[in-house]
């Protein structure tokens, strides 16, 4: 419809009068329609009048139709002058009264011809044209390529933040399922107070569901339908500065970005999706059809047809059940092209993903756990699950936490752009003599997860954006972490940490959002903080803070670093015990040279020690690997063990055990 308006001048006063524009789709009993432009109508229309003009543009329309092949019922238009139009679940006969429409959009009616025959789906209903303005919004390393790539790319093996995939996501591509449960948890966020929060997975060999309680979608201009399938048509991606600042762990879902993410992920995953979606104002559910095999023969046709297939229909009882309060969408793939991931291996990867919109102790003003969302897959609620990476580690963590916030500003001029992280360090001590991290990884391997890592190669940095897990950041940890000398208890205890890092929308996250962006500049600062390197970072300034209290780098480095050393003598026990009467020596302790703790007042000296079931006697001849001890040694060094020393008396518990060598 053109956007010029033109005006009527009455003689009677000076005044003007905009014209009215009416754009009617009319759905006819044959699924297919025609669209009705009229302007400055007489305000009542009899209804043979209004058949005869929507016979008058069927004829002009019908070569398209017969192009399309499809055998179709004829239209009884003598029967249909005396039968009736819907229109939003109102009944309209004898006369069309153009006052029930709205002027300049377009008002979808369905036409029925007194058959008993009626279409649920019909052909060309929705025009996915995407608009020119998308390409304002392209990522500066985006592009239709690229977000496809995106799509198919696997989840990535021996790398990422966790040590662990599991086989379902080398078969089903990470960025396929979250995109789609993107969508919904931005939509179910934006419902009202007191209306129910939910999002319903349900997987079965032939089909794919993923329904919401969110505000839906139906024909108006503002909400319609088409903007799901429309590439760029994203209402979210406005939405970015809502996702600013505010308190960790920054729990709004403005995920979207560049408005194509659902309608890709479909069509990668099956071979015909189809769209139900209904808003509280609605009686009709609306729905739109991707049917990949009508997509290429109406393109081979028409290089410029984007249209697709769509209907109305009544909501069905489930529905309703699901969203007592009147509003939803629903997201139906058939066919599937992939393999159907075990249902177990689901559950747990979408917890570990959204685990903070699941269940959160963090926001609750009660200090109880909150659920903000209700999240099920094929009927059980996520939050009543054991298991996955994420609940597995809070499980084996011990101790208060430490954090801090961070403040990134670009220092150019004439730039705004800030960015806020929250960096909490969480403590995995040794437990029997057997590293947390040890005992996380066997866990997650019994419950099915490929396990490819070690203790030492485990990743230590977890990222969550907005709340949502970005689990291809490919950090083993960041510089701030690692502090102490070599083989120093201090450096040996640090590995025991892990940083979850919680960022606000100032981080710019990879097209397929399972990723940061890697040059930009709030990324490349978050990643080098702490570093000692003299390469400085000019672009970016950072502020320091916590519960609004400024802190200088300095203050929270000797902060960490006492943090890291009291959870070793409350929580290690690292379980080397001797085998010999041990000879106790705890008088002039010169602390430093023996490379104890310095507050260890005693310690006890072993000819024989065992430790994780070996034994290591006095007189072994030993290989000390380059790195693995403090000193100048720039290559391996063999050696006798002359002496084992373990701090503390023998019936206190988490002390270390050294080696005095030859």
């Amino acid at each position: 419809m053109s956007k010029r308006r033109s005006y009527r001048v009455f003689l009677s006063d000076d005044e003007e009068e905009e014209d009215k524009f009416y754009k009617l789709k009319v759905l006819l009993p044959n699924s297919t329609s025609v669209t009705l432009a009229l302007t400055n109508p007489e305000s009542e229309m009899p209804m043979e009048n209004f058949v005869n003009l929507v016979i008058k543009e069927y004829e002009k329309c019908r070569q398209t139709f017969e192009l399309s092949g499809k055998k179709r019922k004829q239209v009884d238009w003598n029967r249909a002058v005396g039968s009736y139009l819907d229109f939003n679940g109102d009944k309209i006969s004898g006369i069309v009264r153009f006052e029930m429409f709205k002027p300049d959009v377009c008002n979808i009616i369905r036409l029925f011809d007194g058959s008993g025959e009626a279409s649920i789906l019909y052909e060309n209903m929705w025009d996915l044209t995407p608009d020119t303005d998308l390409l304002k919004y392209r990522h500066e390393n985006y592009c239709f390529d690229t977000a496809f790539a995106d799509l198919i790319a696997l989840w990535p093996s021996g790398k990422g933040v966790t040590a662990v995939t599991s086989a379902i996501w080398v078969q089903v591509p990470l960025a396929t399922w979250t995109a789609l449960m993107d969508n919904s948890l931005q939509a179910v966020w934006s419902c009202s107070p007191g209306e129910q929060r939910l999002i319903s997975v349900d997987v079965r060999k032939d089909r794919i569901s993923i329904f919401d309680s969110g505000p839906g979608m139906d024909s108006s201009e503002e909400n319609s339908i088409a903007k799901w399938g429309t590439l760029g048509a994203s209402v979210h991606r406005s939405h970015k500065s809502k996702g600013l600042g505010g308190n960790p762990p920054y729990l709004t879902p403005v995920f979207g970005t560049f408005g194509c993410g659902g309608a890709y992920s479909c069509m990668h995953l099956g071979r015909r999706t189809m769209v139900s979606s209904k808003t509280k104002l609605s009686k009709m559910v609306f729905t739109l059809q991707l049917n990949e095999d009508e997509l290429i023969a109406r393109h081979l046709i028409s290089a410029t047809n984007w249209k697709v297939d769509g209907g109305m229909r009544d909501p069905l009882e489930e529905e309703s059940m699901l969203s007592p309060h009147g509003s939803f969408t629903k997201v139906e793939i058939f066919e599937p092209r992939c393999d159907i991931p075990e249902i177990n291996q689901l559950r747990w990867r979408l917890k570990d993903i959204y685990f903070p919109y699941i269940q959160n102790d963090e926001i609750s003003k009660t200090g109880r756990t909150v659920r903000p969302v209700g999240f099920k897959v094929n009927g059980v609620d996520l939050a009543e699950v054991l298991g996955g990476e994420v609940a597995t580690t809070n499980l084996n963590s011990r101790g208060e936490e430490f954090s801090f916030q961070i403040r990134f500003t670009e220092k150019r001029e004439g730039t705004s752009q800030e960015a806020n992280a929250r960096l909490k360090f969480v403590y995995f001590p040794v437990i029997q003599g057997k590293e947390s991290n040890d005992i996380i990884l066997e866990s997650l391997e019994k419950e099915g997860f490929q396990v490819s890592e070690s203790f030492t190669t485990f990743g230590r940095v977890s990222v969550r954006r907005l709340g949502r897990l970005l689990p291809e950041v490919p950090w083993v940890s960041i510089p701030f972490m690692d502090r102490g000398a070599n083989a120093s208890t201090l450096q040996r205890c640090c590995q025991r940490v892990k940083c979850f890092v919680d960022l606000d929308a100032g981080f710019t996250p990879s097209p397929s959002k399972n990723d940061l962006a890697s040059q930009n500049h709030f990324s490349v600062a978050l990643r080098n903080f702490g570093s000692r390197s003299k390469e400085k970072d000019n672009d970016v300034s950072i502020l320091i803070h916590r519960v609004g209290i400024l802190l200088s780098y300095a203050e929270v480095e000797q902060s960490y670093q006492e943090w890291v050393l009291n959870m070793h003598t409350s929580y290690d026990q690292e379980h080397a015990s001797g085998e010999d009467d041990a000879i106790v020596i705890f008088h002039s302790l010169d602390n430093k040279s023996l490379g104890i703790s310095p507050d260890c007042k005693a310690v006890r000296l072993h000819n024989v020690v065992k430790r994780k079931g070996t034994s290591w006697e006095r007189g072994q001849k030993i290989r000390i690997l380059k790195g693995a001890c403090s000193g100048p040694h720039k290559s391996d060094v063999y050696a006798t063990i002359d002496y084992f020393i373990i701090e503390k008396f023998e019936d206190e518990t988490r002390g270390d055990a050294k080696i005095i060598c030859r």
